[in-house]
């Protein structure tokens, strides 16, 4: 069998594949609610409409890409779920970008098989294929680092407005307001997204009845940031104990900023030490290119 025909063969099956990846994203299919439910992101305030009237259906391109992420997401395919929560991406989004360019990167071999094939060079399939396949399993690692560093830069987001976040229930704690009145007025002190991601774990907890401190508890479980769990403690013994807070929260702000400090030097001495690398290979190239003609001479000798 000639390298033309199988890249037919290839790029057909490819071709067939996504269509029939496409039909049965279309085909209705009934839920698990209970994977649903697990969906990182979705909350029940998400599901709920006004009364008498019912969600607007999704349709056309939208309408098979949530169909395409349902069923992603019902299968069995790993996902960094924790660090898809900090982002606040769906599983089966996550998991449509991820299968979608892996599944372009290996169409990739096929398609460059038929251009050489089509210029008259003969080459094996085997090297476009193995080449498309090792490029695919790169993206696929790819895309989840591409996530884990996204939710670790969130989590550093977090790390520092937690510093002012801080600062700021220390005041209105001073100012005579209340645990929870403070945590409330504090949240409130700026439209950043690490304030607003606050003010709803806060909300979400007070609507289902528990307290301010237990909204800020699930928020540190749910980002790993362990900064968080710490103002829950303060606060709860608060409540509960009647104990000054105000020395111990600001205490806690200036140890954390510290230790954020501390954490940007060390990333900044790393980083001074790999720009040696490019310097030390450079003056080694360099060398070698000076001593190349006296080592040819004498070797020719």
């Amino acid at each position: 069998m000639s390298p033309g025909t199988l890249g037919l063969l290839a790029a057909g099956g490819a071709a067939g594949l996504g269509i029939a990846v496409v039909v049965a994203a279309m085909v209705p299919a009934r839920p698990d609610l209970l994977a649903a439910l697990r969906m990182p992101g979705h909350s029940v305030a998400s599901h709920t409409t006004v009364a008498g009237q019912s969600p607007a259906p999704a349709i056309g391109i939208a309408a098979v890409q949530a169909r395409f992420e349902m069923w992603l997401a019902a299968t069995h395919l790993t996902t960094p779920d924790r660090d898809l929560a900090v982002i606040g991406m769906r599983r089966g989004e996550f998991l449509l970008t991820r299968v979608a360019l892996t599944a372009v990167t290996l169409l990739a071999g096929p398609i460059y098989l038929l251009i050489f094939t089509a210029f008259g060079l003969h080459i094996p399939a085997a090297i476009p294929a193995g080449i498309a396949a090792a490029c695919a399993a790169l993206v696929w690692v790819a895309v989840a680092g591409h996530t884990a560093g996204k939710a670790d830069q969130a989590r550093l987001e977090m790390r520092h407005s937690l510093v002012a976040f801080l600062q700021l229930v220390a005041l209105h704690r001073a100012a005579g307001a209340g645990p929870g009145a403070a945590l409330d007025d504090a949240a409130a002190a700026s439209p950043l997204w690490t304030f607003r991601r606050i003010r709803g774990a806060i909300d979400s907890a007070t609507r289902s009845g528990h307290s301010h401190w237990k909204g800020i508890a699930d928020l540190a479980e749910e980002m790993g940031v362990d900064e968080l769990a710490d103002l829950s403690a303060i606060t709860a013994g608060a409540s509960t104990q009647g104990a000054a807070i105000y020395d111990t929260l600001l205490a806690r702000a200036t140890s954390l900023r510290a230790q954020l400090q501390t954490d940007e030097i060390a990333a900044a001495q790393v980083a001074s030490g790999r720009m040696a690398i490019p310097k030390a290979l450079l003056a080694m190239a360099t060398m070698a290119f000076l001593l190349y003609p006296a080592i040819t001479q004498l070797t020719a000798t």
